[in-house]
C-alpha cells in the first residue's frame, strides 16, 4: 500500500443570475491522475506551504498547509488568487513549470479565513497513487477576478453550475472523479452563496474512504455506511457508485 500524500482542492463559487456557479477545469490527458477529468482546482501540499505568510484561519483546521495550498493551486491553475497583494503572470509561470514558489517576504498574503471545510476524502488503498485531500469552499463575487486555465495541468476552464456539471456528466459529455460528482451532488441543493457559506461551518468533517469492489463489467466504488464497507457509519447520503460507460451512478442502499 503507498501513502495517501497531502493534497487540497477548493470549489470556489459564486451567485449566478439563476444559480450558483462553480470553476471546473479539464485535467491535461498527459497528467498521471485522472487524466482528461473535469475536476475543482487543487493540487498536492508542498513543503513550501507551510511556511508561507497567510491570515485568519480555517475552523477546525489544524494544519493551515492545506488551505495554503488550496489557495496556491487556485492561482496556478485557474488564474485566481485568494489573498492579499498581486501575484504576476510570471509569478504562475514559475510555478506551473515548477522552477520556483511563492515568495515568503509578505508581498503575498494567503486569507485562510475565505475558505469553510467541506469534506475529507483519502485514496483507496488499492490505488498505487494516493491522496489525503481536503476540500474547501470559498464564495466570491462575481466582479472579482477573471479565470484562465493554466495550459499545463488544466486545458479547459469554466464557470458552471453544479446542475449543469452533473447533467453534461451523465451524458457523458465530462468525465469526472467520483469525488467530485458526489460534492457536486451535494452542491445543488444549494441556491445561494449564503445556503452554501452556512452549511459549510456547521458541516462535521469526517474522513471519507472509499473502497473498490470489481466483479466481471462492473466497477463500483464504495463509501463508508455502504454494508460491505469498513466503516459502518454513513457519512455521505449515497453508500456507492458505479461507473457505466465512463459515467457514474450515485446509489443508496
Amino acid at each position: 500500500m503507498s501513502e495517501a500524500r497531502a493534497a487540497a482542492t477548493v470549489m470556489v463559487v459564486r451567485d449566478g443570475a439563476e444559480d450558483i456557479e462553480l470553476i471546473l477545469l479539464k485535467r491535461s490527458r498527459k497528467v498521471g491522475f485522472f487524466p482528461s477529468a473535469w475536476v475543482f482546482p487543487g493540487g498536492r501540499v508542498d513543503e513550501e506551504d507551510s511556511k508561507f505568510p497567510s491570515t485568519g484561519s480555517v475552523p477546525g483546521l489544524e494544519d493551515t498547509c492545506f488551505a495554503v495550498a488550496a489557495i496556491r493551486e487556485t492561482f496556478e491553475e485557474a488564474g485566481y488568487w485568494l489573498g492579499e497583494g498581486q501575484p504576476s503572470s510570471k509569478l504562475r509561470e514559475v510555478l506551473n513549470k515548477r522552477e520556483g514558489s511563492l515568495p515568503l517576504d509578505g508581498s503575498l498574503v494567503a486569507n485562510l479565513s475565505r475558505l469553510r471545510q467541506w469534506s475529507w476524502w483519502i485514496t483507496p488503498e488499492t490505488e498505487p497513487r494516493r491522496y489525503d485531500t481536503r476540500f474547501f469552499l470559498c464564495c466570491v463575487n462575481e466582479s472579482e477576478q477573471e479565470i484562465s486555465h493554466d495550459n499545463y495541468e488544466a486545458v479547459e476552464s469554466c464557470w458552471i453550475s453544479p446542475r449543469e456539471a452533473i447533467r453534461k456528466h451523465e451524458q457523458g459529455e465530462m468525465f469526472m472523479a467520483p469525488p467530485t460528482y458526489i460534492t457536486l451532488l451535494e452542491l445543488q441543493r444549494y441556491s445561494s452563496c449564503d445556503q452554501l457559506w452556512n452549511a459549510a461551518e456547521s458541516k462535521q468533517i469526517e474522513a471519507i474512504q472509499p473502497t473498490h469492489f470489481r466483479e466481471e463489467s462492473l466497477f463500483e466504488i464504495r463509501f463508508p455506511g455502504h454494508p460491505k464497507h469498513p466503516v459502518s457509519t454513513k457519512i455521505l447520503e449515497y453508500t456507492h457508485v458505479i461507473l457505466e460507460q465512463q459515467v457514474w451512478r450515485a446509489c443508496s442502499i
